[in-house]
């Protein structure tokens, strides 16, 4: 006599679910298992791309820091060059000055 031969319809049917169960669920496993690894991907290439904009931004920051760097120490010699120009302008002021009044006292001692 054939096992299944003395199982009812009721335990059939159970056992069908139960197979159809398992067939299903290691279905959804092996569907799950590739779109996750999908996703892993699509994550990765994402990650990816942030990191090469990460890397862009971090570049473009770096030069950003030195072109001020460089502008500031610009800023300082002109500031030093402009200190020293102002100087001579004053001395020259007040050798012109000078002149000026010597110019004056001989025209005015030339006039009396």
């Amino acid at each position: 006599m054939h096992p299944l031969a003395d199982w009812t319809v009721e335990q059939l049917i159970s056992l069908v679910v139960c197979v159809t169960g398992i067939v299903t669920l290691i279905e959804a496993l092996r569907r799950y298992s590739r779109g996750d690894r999908d996703r892993q991907a699509a994550h990765a290439a994402e990650q990816q791309v942030m990191t090469d904009k990460l890397d862009s931004i971090s570049d473009m920051s770096r030069e950003t820091r030195d072109t001020v760097r460089e502008m500031s120490r610009q800023l300082t010699e002109h500031s030093r060059e402009l200190a020293r120009i102002e100087t001579r302008i004053e001395d020259h002021d007040r050798r012109l000055a000078a002149i000026e009044g010597r110019c004056d006292s001989r025209s005015a001692a030339g006039t009396d």
